[in-house]
């Protein structure tokens, strides 16, 4: 199947109402497996493009592995009871006894590790998320300090990164009245804290950056080069963690920071509107459906394309249509809507036709 372009995909408000259904928890749990997810997919393919270009490294040949929540059995006795209030899609490290870097408290394999980076989407927006300390409890002193060593080795060559990827370590130690701390400051309290937790609280600090709901192309690219960006701290700590010499200096060096955005057209510079507009014109679709209603209509059909069969599996993103445009009389009730692919979606045209 033609793989789906970066800029034909948007964040809207119907994607971030999802996360307000309470009614039907599978139905919400489905829409965020085979709506949401396949479009951070998009994303984060894009990402690691951007990845091998810029440092020449093969991500999934380096034990990073695809983690993607929300996992469930759609196959169920019981009734699904989680509520799902996020969709995340990113990098992670495989679950082999390969972290030789790192030791646990009882001296057993490290077959996990926690480092994690990618894209979560809320209600609110869409969010870039480095996360350190997933299982922070289960490791000895000297592993819970090896991150906090990292940013204070590499302090300056950190702060440079985030300044130009927009990401920001969460302070979660912090008053608010006190945020605004030299960077090595709230490095070296939260490196304290977590050596000395009591087991009943966890201080790792995170990175993310967050874009509100709608996001345009711009916006999406933009969010896809603080990835890049920042992508260089998450493979160092897989290194470290492989017990192996850190890279790190070595493959920030084959960035040209300043000139980035240069080198990805589109980045810094207006959306495409002439695209999104010429498919919005070829399209008779609705504005706005009801929240609610998008997700119905997926699941009548299956989360499958109607006219040709194809579901997220073969990397569609899947559209509701008109079956009867409303140029020619179609009304908005869920009978004539349908579930189309975006080629069948931008094929279809305003043709009223079922198929």
């Amino acid at each position: 199947m033609e793989k789906v372009k970066l800029e034909n995909i948007t964040f809207d408000k119907e994607d971030t109402a999802l996360f307000d259904l309470k009614d039907d928890l599978l139905l919400k749990a489905k829409a965020i497996k085979y709506s949401i997810l396949p479009k951070l997919n998009i994303l984060l393919e894009e990402a690691l493009a951007r990845i091998r270009k810029i440092y020449g490294i093969e991500v999934f040949n380096q034990h990073s592995i695809i983690h993607s929540a929300p996992a469930f059995r759609e196959q169920r006795e019981t009734e699904l009871k989680i509520d799902y209030n996020y969709a995340f899609l990113g990098l992670g490290g495989s679950r082999k006894p390969v972290w030789t870097g790192f030791k646990r408290e009882d001296n057993k394999p490290v077959k996990i590790i926690p480092y994690i980076i990618g894209f979560g989407f809320t209600n609110y927006g869409l969010t870039l998320v480095f996360d350190p300390l997933r299982y922070p409890l289960k490791y000895a002193k000297e592993s819970h300090e090896i991150f906090y060593n990292f940013l204070l080795e590499n302090l300056e060559y950190v702060q440079t990164i985030q300044s130009f990827a927009k990401i920001s370590p969460n302070f979660l130690l912090f008053e608010k009245e006190n945020m605004i701390k030299p960077f090595k400051e709230i490095v070296e309290k939260h490196k304290e804290k977590v050596v000395e937790s009591n087991k009943k609280k966890c201080y790792c600090l995170d990175f993310t950056r967050t874009i509100k709901s709608p996001l345009n192309y711009s916006e999406l690219n933009s969010l896809i080069d603080s990835f890049v960006l920042f992508f260089p701290v998450y493979y160092s700590m897989l290194e470290i963690a492989q017990d192996k010499p850190c890279s790190f200096k070595e493959i920030i060096s084959k960035v040209n920071y300043k000139n980035l955005i240069e080198n990805y057209p589109n980045t810094n510079k207006e959306s495409p509107s002439n695209v999104i507009d010429s498919v919005n014109t070829e399209i008779d679709k609705t504005k706005f459906v009801k929240a609610g209603i998008r997700w119905q209509v997926f699941d009548r059909d299956d989360f499958r394309c109607v006219a040709c069969g194809k579901s997220a599996h073969d990397g569609a993103i899947l559209h509701v249509d008109h079956i009867v445009p409303k140029s020619k009389g179609g009304r908005n009730i869920i009978d004539n809507y349908q579930t189309l692919c975006h080629l069948c979606n931008i094929g279809k045209s305003n043709k009223s036709e079922k198929n």
